[in-house]
């Protein structure tokens, strides 16, 4: 009898613990998230719902795309997600903390996801790639988007002229032989032997004598470009921006090339590209997540002259209230390679290095991709500059760029300017493209 009620008594519980989980799971499903999107004033329909996943909206992405009318095309090869609009190119990877915008590399809020056959993707960045404004109502569950057409930059013109404002219209020296000038990364005795085949595969180009020398510093070279001594220089972003803003002495024609380096493997692309990215790495299971986790931490730096190893990074963390001088303590190493060894050592938090650094070190830390996680890019950072100076006749500038380009088209030539420089090739330019230079010099000038 004893044992009778006891396994009714069982029985009740086990039912009065199903009513409430039932329950339970009704108010769930009843508070699931009803979130509205609206583009351009007209609801947007989804098979799968947008989902709030620890404030970030995600959504279908092929029915974004096609509202913000972005074309779309998936690869069997590397499972890539392409959108384009209007010379805008957004490409994800289902299950990658990665995106790319016109090659450049970007770490999600959120990583895209597969949900009942829909890959989901945060609403904003998307949203904000294509040239959209977004805005969220938490009151009523809706994001709000206008698209803007105008607002759809690429920042790149095509490749045929500079436009016509890059040109001075005091620009009127006609050379009769160039000068050029550049600042070896190796020894210089060796270089500037190897220049001398450079010389002639340019005069030979271009139809007239052309002298190659080799200089010590840059502030060098400027000054030589000031004093007309010198035509055309080759100079890093930062030293073509002091010369071209503040002495009015050099324009940009054109920027070296290299292969640009894939975020989904860390590996170096077929792509040839006119920028390279730096990157704040941090341990795997470290508990920072984005930027504003930094306060307060220990940083991996390299000098303070360094692009990649300070002073874009440090402009990553000025853009998120974070000043890379006060609110973070900062430890110096010679060396990218260094500064990772460093964070897998412990001796800080996080480190900024160039991308992909670290595909350098795998034969040393065969685990270092899963031991390390990627926290931020930087902008775009410029490669090197070839600038003429300002007074440089215009068809005389369009004639120094078909000689460079074709230089990087023809296997001699390749050959030469990969030895002397390290280039893969070259591609034209213009000044707009060094404004991240200007914002992150200005941000030094702060410190």
């Amino acid at each position: 009898m004893k044992t009778k009620k006891a396994m009714l008594r069982i029985t009740a519980i086990v039912i009065l613990i199903f009513f409430c989980l039932s329950g339970g799971m009704v108010v769930a499903d009843n508070d699931r998230d009803n979130i509205v999107v609206i583009v351009d004033n007209q609801n947007v329909s989804f098979e799968e719902p947008p989902v709030n996943n620890q404030g970030t909206i995600m959504v279908p992405m092929r029915a974004i795309f096609e509202a913000l009318h972005a074309s779309v095309t998936w690869s069997d090869e590397d499972h890539k997600v392409t959108a384009e609009k209007e010379g805008v190119v957004v490409q994800l990877i289902p299950g990658s903390p990665f995106a790319l915008i016109n090659e450049r590399a970007i770490v999600l809020s959120s990583s895209s996801y597969v949900s009942n056959g829909s890959t989901m993707v945060p609403i904003r960045f998307i949203s904000e790639s294509l040239g959209a404004s977004v805005s969220w109502s938490s009151a009523d569950q809706s994001v709000t988007i206008k698209t803007m057409t105008s607002n759809v930059n690429t920042g790149h013109h095509a490749m045929g002229t500079l436009p016509q404002n890059n040109t001075p219209a005091s620009a009127t020296f006609v050379p009769d032989g160039l000068t050029i000038q550049f600042v070896p990364s190796q020894n210089a005795e060796t270089l500037e032997a190897k220049a001398k085949s450079l010389e002639k595969l340019l005069g030979d180009r271009l139809g007239i004598p052309v002298k190659m020398t080799v200089s010590n510093s840059y502030p060098n070279v400027i000054q030589a470009m000031a004093t007309k001594k010198v035509d055309i220089s080759f100079l890093p972003p930062s030293q073509y921006v002091y010369a071209h803003d503040n002495l009015k002495v050099a324009d940009v024609l054109m920027q070296a090339l290299r292969y640009g380096v894939d975020p989904f493997t860390g590996k170096p692309t077929q792509k040839l590209v006119d920028f390279y990215q730096s990157m704040i790495v941090v341990k795997a299971d470290s508990p920072i997540w984005n930027i504003e986790d930094l306060r307060g931490k220990t940083i991996g730096w390299q000098g303070v002259t360094s692009a990649a190893g300070y002073v874009y990074p440090g402009l990553v963390l000025r853009n998120s209230g974070i000043n890379p001088v006060k609110d973070v303590e900062g430890k110096m190493f010679q060396g990218h390679d260094r500064a990772i060894v460093g964070l897998l050592k412990g001796q800080v938090d996080a480190a900024a290095v160039f991308q992909d650094v670290r595909s350098l070190m795998l034969r040393d830390f065969p685990d270092l991709m899963k031991d390390t996680r990627i926290l931020a890019f930087s902008d775009k950072i410029p490669n090197d500059t070839i600038a003429v100076r300002s007074d440089m006749d215009s068809e005389w500038r369009k004639k120094i760029q078909d000689a460079f380009v074709s230089l990087g088209n023809d296997p001699v030539g390749k050959k030469t300017i990969q030895d002397v420089f390290a280039h893969q090739g070259y591609t034209l330019s213009e000044d707009n493209k060094f404004e991240i230079v200007r914002e992150a010099l200005s941000s030094i000038s702060e410190d």
